[in-house]
């Protein structure tokens, strides 16, 4: 199977162009600059490396074609956020674009996807997807995490701090986090020729855990020595002193902390109705994927 994959400065783009390309997926990647894609790998890529701008198109995007066709197209988002309308219309450009080289090459069947965050835009990419007349599917995926995700390089920092400053609200906050290597495999095993035929579906993680939670594990696996001590503090001081002591700048945390407060626990058992898969526990994601 040909498979077309886009969105690879993301960071589950990242560990899908190195991991999903095997068995019977033949993964080729797009990207408009490659250098810089290359800069910012996490593994080496395993599948095939192509230049094409889909914002602006031009010779390469004209020229594209891939020996044989392409039988699944996957597009996972560009943006930081689709809340701005900039970088709404920005997505729903390439989005266009990128299913237009996708029917180019004789491709049926797209997959989006994005995250739980997004979700109150996905009527605008919905749109998009059933204009084209193509089968689609939507993935909302919860907060994807493993070696080099925004998760795991905040936990290695603040764990390697003498002091943890923390608000309530934030180190309460439930969600299911979900190995990218997981979500990775299952994008491999679901048969998108059947299953989830113009749906929109969410999937997470195979337990619900806190910030708080994420941050023993972390320690306990990686850091059992630490000897970081954690209070709490209000929220307003906590942006103060992580900026003055981690380094890690206001605009940083702020997304960080949007991302964390539009996670939710997801239930799974739609798509297991359909598909048996098996999760890797947490313990096992934190301490091997590194």
């Amino acid at each position: 199977m040909e498979v077309l994959l886009s969105g690879l400065n993301s960071y589950l783009g990242k560990r899908a162009m190195s991991n999903l390309n095997r068995g019977e997926f033949h993964v080729h990647g797009i990207a408009r600059d490659l250098d810089l894609f290359r800069a910012k790998m996490l593994d080496e890529p395993t599948g095939s490396l192509d230049k094409v701008d889909l914002l602006r198109k031009g010779a390469e995007f004209e020229t594209f074609k891939i020996h044989g066709g392409v039988q699944l197209a996957i597009y996972i988002t560009h943006v930081p956020t689709l809340g701005e309308m900039v970088n709404l219309n920005l997505e729903l450009i390439t989005l266009k674009n990128f299913i237009l080289l996708a029917e180019r090459n004789g491709c049926k069947r797209v997959v989006y996807i994005a995250r739980l965050m997004d979700k109150p835009y996905m009527g605008y990419i919905q749109k998009v997807l059933i204009e084209s007349g193509l089968t689609f599917t939507i993935v909302l995926k919860n907060l994807a995490i493993g070696k080099g995700s925004v998760l795991d390089k905040y936990m290695h920092q603040v764990i390697n701090s003498k002091y943890l400053p923390y608000d309530g609200d934030f180190a309460n906050i439930k969600f299911n986090p979900i190995s990218a290597l997981d979500l990775i495999r299952w994008i491999y095993n679901v048969d998108w020729e059947k299953n989830f035929q113009n749906e929109l579906i969410e999937i997470g993680g195979p337990n619900t855990v806190t910030v708080r939670d994420i941050f023993r594990l972390y320690k306990k696996n990686l850091y059992p020595e630490a000897t970081v001590k954690s209070f709490q503090v209000p929220g307003i001081f906590m942006k103060l002193w992580f900026k003055k002591l981690y380094k890690i700048n206001k605009e940083d945390l702020i997304e960080f902390k949007r991302l964390m407060t539009m996670e939710y626990p997801i239930d799974n058992t739609t798509w297991k109705n359909i598909m048996l898969f098996s999760f890797t526990p947490l313990d096992q994601v934190i301490r091997l994927d590194q």
